[in-house]
């Protein structure tokens, strides 16, 4: 693959399938460590320690994950999903609909059953889930306004996992779709960031993707001008050795909108 031009998120390469297999599967590994456990526990954390509230929630992540939203569905009434990628909101409705094929999250409904010291079965977790996602949007940072003639109320709270990694292919483009995305939160709200830091792709099967490289003095400048003070800014070294992905440090960011831009 050396020597390669990198796939795009956007390309039908994308198997949501086999991601998860290969980074958050069932099998405990590494990455499942570093992408999945680690962000179940750290918003688990802070969602139960009452600094995140609110009734609404706007996701926007790369590939058809619900991981995180079994744990914030607890906290939340009201979740919009948002994703650019027409394939991934297919496969986002499919899970949503229980229909054949659909992605499995039931071992991340166990890891939550683990956090909350619970043993209910787990379809009611994901049952939750199913029942308070009110929309699933496509979302097109490349537009002045992304989400076309609809207009979102600004929500309590903003998730989003892996996805300005995955989809931007340059700093003023991460620029221009994290102004758009952090301007949808109210202020007093709070963006809930999962980061990977210093990497330049990521592997699915035979395919290499493309990831952006940057830090996290990046994203903290990018806060500042969008009004945000950072509550959690944690960086992690990561502890993969091999050549699925490249990259150096993830990164868990909580930060409450203090101001509009």
């Amino acid at each position: 693959m050396e020597g390669m031009k990198h796939k795009d998120y956007h390309d039908e390469e994308f198997d949501h399938h086999l991601i998860i297999e290969t980074y958050v599967g069932r099998d405990k590994t590494d990455y499942r460590e570093e992408f999945l456990d680690t962000t179940m526990q750290k918003i688990f954390q802070c969602l139960r320690s009452g600094i995140v509230k609110g009734e609404t929630l706007i996701d926007l992540t790369v590939g058809a994950a619900f991981f995180h939203l079994l744990v914030m569905s607890d906290f939340f009434k009201e979740i919009t999903i948002l994703d650019s990628s027409d394939r991934t909101l297919k496969e986002m409705e499919k899970w949503l609909n229980k229909e054949p094929g659909a992605v499995d999250w039931s071992h991340a409904a166990e890891i939550l059953c683990e956090l909350k010291g619970v043993s209910k079965p787990l379809e009611t977790e994901e049952e939750k889930v199913r029942r308070i996602v009110k929309r699933c949007l496509k979302w097109d940072p490349t537009n002045d306004n992304p989400l076309g003639s609809i207009v979102l109320p600004q929500a309590d709270c903003a998730v989003s996992i892996g996805y300005f990694d995955a989809t931007f292919k340059d700093h003023d483009s991460y620029l221009n779709g994290f102004k758009k995305f952090s301007s949808l939160v109210k202020v007093g709200g709070h963006l809930i960031l999962f980061a990977v830091f210093n990497g330049t792709y990521y592997t699915i099967g035979d395919h290499r993707f493309s990831m952006l490289n940057y830090n996290e003095e990046f994203v903290k400048e990018a806060l500042r001008d969008n009004g945000y003070t950072a509550v959690i800014f944690e960086v992690y070294e990561s502890k993969v050795n091999d050549d699925l992905m490249d990259h150096k440090q993830t990164g868990f960011i909580l930060a409450r909108k203090e101001r509009e831009n």
